[in-house]
């Protein structure tokens, strides 16, 4: 179970590390119209766009539901992946 924790935690800094690439894309595509000239652009715009809303969605748990303030009220009921995602030091 340790290892599955230590490889969720390493992903998770992964996709956070890297996620200026899929914003960078999407900003070249906004300035350019490179979206819409191929099907293939287009699928990679839209998976783009997913990852970011991923992101989004995950800082937001992070800085605003998931804290250590919270961490007292949420531990009871918490899943292993949440925890190893938020709380790596607990």
């Amino acid at each position: 179970m340790m290892n599955l924790a230590m490889i969720l935690q390493t992903m998770d800094q992964i996709f956070t590390t890297l996620i200026f690439i899929p914003m960078v894309f999407i900003l070249y595509c906004r300035f350019t119209g490179f979206h819409k000239r191929t099907e293939k652009s287009r699928n990679l715009y839209r998976l783009c766009l997913v990852l970011i809303g991923l992101f989004l969605l995950r800082y937001f748990c992070d800085k605003f539901i998931y804290t250590e303030v919270n961490y007292e009220k949420l531990s009871g009921g918490m899943s292993p992946v949440i925890k190893a995602i938020f709380y790596p030091n607990h």
